[in-house]
């Protein structure tokens, strides 16, 4: 059940990975005046977060390194892609999905296919190692 749920995350990751690559960004052109047209504040400064969770976080959530956080990070890109989809009247399903996406793997970590799960076996001491 478990190595189930761990392939299952790591599908997850690589669907992401593979739609995000497909040319499917919310990142574009003129994002900075389309924020501070919805009313968010600091709008360079959140396109630049933008970009980043879009791409070097995208990069990490894929390879399983830091998920948790880079998840948290674009599930809150991803409420204001929402947000915004659904003022303009535009299709909102794709960045529900997302949103969706990321809340679960914030949630549930990267599982056992990960760079994070590799990091914490070598951090935790084996069985032989607690038991003398």
């Amino acid at each position: 059940m478990k190595e189930q749920r761990d392939l299952g995350l790591l599908i997850l990751r690589g669907w992401y990975w593979t739609a995000l690559h497909a040319g499917k960004s919310l990142s574009h052109a003129g994002l900075a005046p389309l924020i501070a047209r919805m009313g968010f504040p600091i709008p360079v400064v959140l396109a630049l977060w933008v970009t980043f969770n879009e791409s070097i976080g995208a990069f990490l959530i894929g390879c399983g390194f830091l998920t948790r956080v880079m998840a948290a990070s674009a599930a809150l890109g991803m409420a204001g892609a929402l947000y915004t989809s659904v003022r303009l009247g535009e299709d909102w399903l794709r960045a529900a999905l997302y949103l969706i996406i990321f809340v679960t793997l914030s949630l549930t970590g990267a599982g056992e296919f990960s760079v994070d799960h590799l990091f914490r076996r070598k951090k935790s001491p084996t069985t032989m190692e607690r038991m003398g």
